[in-house]
């Protein structure tokens, strides 16, 4: 049986939408950044430790006053509006997506690139220099997820947002403004920090510094206990320093703060049959899949099935990994495995050809 991937999640996604929803509450949470720093205090952390992702300099705030000078008696919604197009003018700022960086607010204005939490970092900062309160706001989607050197990496999203009277307006730096929204959350600015350090390091494991993961993401779990994917980057950290014991209890922490999260239970899965605790692991498998998207986790579990020789188990489960990634690679090998056990090597052939075709659209050669 092909061993699982350890799946390490990054709030990161790309192109232009705005949308709008009933408006939520928000009350006793913290924005702005001398609650903020007081706040952090409180929690024993150091400010000057700890990043906050919204500050801004004097040359943004001149920068974000000049674009909204002719639209000062609009609505607050149609300024924030021709603030988020103003990212994205020709020849002046160009604003490039780039899922690799996460940036603070200042970052991303010098540099003009990042990811979403970067988009939104400095959409947050420049509207609030302008007078206009905003804040982060989480989004539940279908996840885009991808493998990287035998991690996989669920990239959760995240946009701005801007509570009116009666609805509650969102700001979004993503590839489809189609993909439907399951639910939105908003995000204080303690949360939104620990989002930050959470990206931090996950990026620092995908690059092999997991010094540098364990102190950030140790610093996210301190300030928002409650954020899942901090507790499942630090256990798959703590997990390739070999402190299993550490990676379990980072685990267990991440589904009390999300029951049922797939990501944590994946990774479980995968500690339990390194230790030979075959039972447990394949409940834990079978947990995630139960709810999860996550075509890689379907595939473990689908491999799983193949090795007890439940083929057809192993069939349903690739059928909801194909519907939903029909173009990712690693579906059709796992097809194509399936094909072989089956006896029909003409069959996994054409699953494979599939894969290669779709690994060099990708640019890709990687198995």
């Amino acid at each position: 049986m092909r061993p699982a991937a350890l799946v390490c999640a990054i709030a990161s996604c790309a192109a232009l939408a705005v949308n709008a929803a009933a408006a939520t509450g928000f009350e006793n949470e913290v924005f702005g950044f001398e609650d903020w720093e007081r706040a952090v205090t409180a929690l024993s952390l150091d400010p000057q430790e700890v990043v906050y992702p919204f500050s801004a300099t004097e040359e943004m705030v001149e920068w974000a006053k000049l674009k909204l000078a002719p639209y000062m008696t609009n609505s607050p919604d149609v300024r924030l509006l021709t603030l988020q197009q103003a990212f994205f003018d020709p020849g002046e700022f160009e604003f490039e997506y780039d899922q690799a960086r996460t940036l603070t607010a200042e970052e991303a204005f010098a540099a003009r690139t990042g990811n979403c939490m970067s988009f939104t970092s400095l959409f947050i900062a420049l509207s609030r220099a302008v007078g206009i309160p905003t804040f982060l706001v989480t989004v539940a989607r279908q996840p885009d997820v991808e493998m990287d050197e035998g991690l996989v990496v669920v990239n959760r999203h995240v946009v701005a947002g801007y509570r009116a009277p009666t609805r509650l307006y969102t700001y979004d730096f993503y590839v489809s403004n189609s993909t439907q929204v399951v639910s939105r959350g908003v995000v204080d600015d303690l949360t939104a920090s620990a989002i930050y350090h959470t990206n931090i390091g996950g990026m620092a494991i995908r690059q092999g510094d997991l010094e540098g993961a364990v102190h950030n993401l140790k610093i996210a779990t301190i300030l928002a206990p409650g954020w899942g994917p901090a507790w499942v980057n630090l256990g798959v950290a703590y997990s390739r320093m070999g402190n299993g014991e550490a990676a379990f209890d980072a685990l267990q922490k991440a589904l009390e703060a999300e029951p049922g999260n797939s990501s944590a239970l994946t990774n479980l899965a995968k500690l339990y049959r390194g230790q030979g605790r075959m039972e447990e692991a394949d409940n834990a498998m079978r947990a995630a899949a139960e709810g999860t998207r996550n075509p890689f986790t379907l595939i473990s579990m689908a491999d799983a099935e193949m090795h007890r020789g439940n083929l057809e188990e192993a069939r349903q489960y690739l059928r909801r990994a194909r519907w939903w990634y029909a173009r990712e690679p690693h579906v059709y090998d796992a097809m194509a495995r399936l094909a072989e056990l089956e006896g029909d090597s003409e069959k996994a052939g054409k699953y494979r050809d599939k894969a290669r075709s779709l690994r060099r659209e990708a640019g890709s050669t990687s198995d």
